[in-house]
């Protein structure tokens, strides 16, 4: 068998340019046809904040002695660690974030200046953020789908830009076993 050169093993993926959410997870068939990809969110994303990555596996060594090396070893795989930054206070996201009952629209009755303002107030609740994000590349023909995802929010206010409300979304995989957690798709026509 003749070796593979780099040319021939390329297949990028780079530059993302959105982050689709769905809340629910995709079904994948055995034939391996996936239904239900119908994102519900074109989240914005501040630039440099998604991080994904595997880290290492966690190496168990075996030792005896009179050898240098392993007798043998066992592993674990890496963590998936999920993290990026949502610059906005939309009320879709806030409820995505934290609930549906955690968010309520107020207004200002008796506030002096301050009487015609109006918008929302969140309970901040321990709720998981569960479901499919879909990463879209800059020529958007290719799609990166981490499925069965499980996130946490918090609000923050960004020192960038001179103080932005933002949440932050945290997380990992919560692998199932059987259906694929990553997903490497490529436009076909």
């Amino acid at each position: 068998m003749a070796i593979k050169t780099k040319a021939e093993l390329a297949d990028k993926f780079s530059g993302a340019s959105s982050l689709l959410y769905q809340s629910a997870k995709l079904t994948i068939s055995e034939q391996g046809v996936i239904s239900g990809l119908a994102p519900q969110l074109d989240v914005p994303v501040k630039v440099d904040s998604l991080n994904f990555e595997q880290g290492e596996p966690d190496i168990e060594h075996y030792k005896v002695i009179g050898l240098a090396g392993d007798w043998v070893q066992s592993a674990e795989p890496g963590d998936i660690t999920l993290g990026f930054r949502v610059p906005t206070k939309h009320t879709d996201v806030l409820k995505m974030a934290f609930g549906n009952d955690a968010v309520q629209a107020l207004t200002v009755a008796e506030g002096g200046d301050y009487s015609d303002y109006a918008g929302n107030g969140v309970v901040l609740k321990n709720k998981k953020v569960t479901g499919t994000w879909v990463i879209v590349n800059d020529a958007e023909d290719q799609l990166v789908i981490l499925n069965n995802t499980s996130l946490y929010a918090s609000v923050v206010l960004d020192s960038d830009a001179k103080g932005v409300i933002a949440v932050d979304f945290n997380g990992s995989i919560e692998s199932d076993g059987s259906t694929p957690d990553i997903i490497f798709l490529k436009k076909t026509a």
